[in-house]
């Protein structure tokens, strides 16, 4: 059975260290301390949609945050005032932080997603290579697509190639019979069909 376990991640644009607050947050004495106090939080904030609690009725407090940030209690006191003043962090009526801007910067994913995405990607690096030297497997037992699906369109395909060859210019397509509409026949073999029922 696949392991199938969700997780998040913190997206940053290439551009994240350039905004105005995080630029004014560096500039400041200990600055980079409270740049790297504030990516750890949003990082410990990504399972609760942004907020910062250890659970559900239970903030994080600035010695619990100094704790998991591995900082002093003051710098950190200090750091949430400066976030807030930013605008980069609002205290919720629970006593709880909510990281602002968070929904912009989570990435969700799971386990299997990740597995396909790396298949993706070295299918595409096997296609860049020159065809002698390219192995057409995905890497071990990684399918793009599941198996099933797979026969399917490829059933898909060969009954199109059998369509479009049997076509002649001009000629449309033969309509399709059955009780679902999913059966199609040439003209001659609907004739032979029709003679041989009564």
């Amino acid at each position: 059975m696949a392991d199938n376990r969700k997780y998040y991640y913190l997206k940053l644009k290439e551009s994240y260290f350039d905004e105005d607050a995080i630029v004014l947050l560096e500039s400041m004495q200990d600055g980079m301390l409270y740049s790297n106090i504030l990516l750890k939080m949003y990082l410990k904030s990504l399972k609760n949609g942004g907020k910062l609690q250890l659970a559900e009725n239970i903030p994080y407090t600035a010695q619990m945050i100094a704790t998991i940030t591995r900082q002093q209690v003051g710098t950190v006191e200090k750091a949430l005032q400066i976030f807030m003043k930013l605008g980069l962090v609002e205290p919720l009526q629970n006593g709880a932080l909510y990281m602002s801007n968070i929904e912009l910067l989570i990435g969700q994913s799971s386990t299997e997603g990740e597995r396909k995405r790396r298949a993706r990607l070295a299918l595409q690096e096997q296609k860049a290579l020159p065809e002698a030297v390219a192995d057409k497997r995905p890497p071990d037992g990684a399918d793009i697509c599941p198996p099933e699906i797979e026969i399917e369109k490829e059933i898909d395909i060969e009954l199109e190639i059998k369509r479009e060859g049997e076509l002649k210019k001009g000629q449309t397509a033969p309509a399709p019979f059955g009780r679902y509409k999913n059966v199609i026949l040439s003209e001659k073999e609907l004739a032979e069909l029709q003679e041989e029922l009564p």
